[in-house]
């Protein structure tokens, strides 16, 4: 299968390069497009000039990958995902895997997540997409713990024969004979994660990452199946409607 591997953190993450091994490593036939630098945040952002402008793209050499072709973007990773379909690098992709994200991208905030963005982007582009995020904990990052279950999702996904799924993982960062299991989890409320934005001359301010609440971890929830030592998988559902019940009926288009 032809896969995408790219992520929000930029090439010169350690985990986009753990990840890429991991399905190269599977037999996949692999391109790797990441952002050329640090794009933490975009969510599902395109950028670049989309308007009879020039997207920008560097080829990039690495002798752990084989031939397998990579590319350092000049845009956020929903932009590589939409250049790898549109085929600026060769044949499209029917899978795109994202990460692996040092920091947990759980629950609702997972929206504003590029590495999420990524995958949700593959999905309106014709690809299951899968995204991948593992705890920092202040000691060594357990890659390898990080990237273990993506080849067989990436196979299971495969034998879907109707629509485009999208799997959020989140791991523990624990090596593989420490995490307790695999647990399907639903979207926690908020994420793990909270802000702090202190003031500081009435026109700008400084923002602080902090740990989110314990108490705010409900059984079953993504932050909570993650802090109990397993790994969390949730399947995500792009922008959809839903059937209306604003009344519009007296709305008037005159004055």
């Amino acid at each position: 299968m032809r896969v995408l591997i790219t992520n929000d953190d930029g090439v010169a993450s350690e985990g986009l390069w753990a990840l890429a091994r991991s399905v190269v490593e599977a037999g996949h036939d692999a391109v790797v497009a990441a952002p050329t630098s640090d794009m933490t945040g975009m969510g599902g952002a395109i950028g670049g000039d989309l308007q009879g402008g020039e997207l920008r793209a560097k080829r990039i050499q690495r002798g752990d990958l084989g031939a397998t072709e990579c590319w350092a973007v000049e845009g956020p990773p929903a932009l590589c995902v939409v250049m790898t379909q549109l085929g600026a690098f060769g044949d499209p992709v029917s899978m795109v895997v994202s990460g692996v994200n040092p920091g947990l991208n759980c629950g609702r905030s997972a929206l504003h997540s590029g590495t999420v963005g990524a995958a949700l982007t593959a999905a309106n582009n014709g690809a299951h997409g899968i995204a991948v995020s593992i705890d920092v904990t202040g000691g060594l990052m357990c890659w390898d713990s990080g990237v273990r279950i993506v080849p067989e999702l990436i196979d299971r996904l495969n034998s879907i024969e109707k629509g485009r799924r999208v799997v959020n993982i989140n791991v523990p960062n624990l090596p593989l004979a420490d995490i307790a299991g695999v647990q399907i989890a639903d979207l926690a409320k908020w994420g793990d994660a909270a802000g702090l934005l202190t003031a500081k001359d009435g026109q700008s301010w400084s923002f602080q990452r902090q740990p989110g609440n314990p108490k705010r971890r409900i059984p079953g929830t993504d932050n909570a199946v993650v802090r109990d030592g397993f790994i969390s998988i949730s399947e995500l559902v792009g922008i959809r409607t839903q059937k209306s019940d604003l009344d519009l009926s007296d709305v008037s288009l005159r004055d």
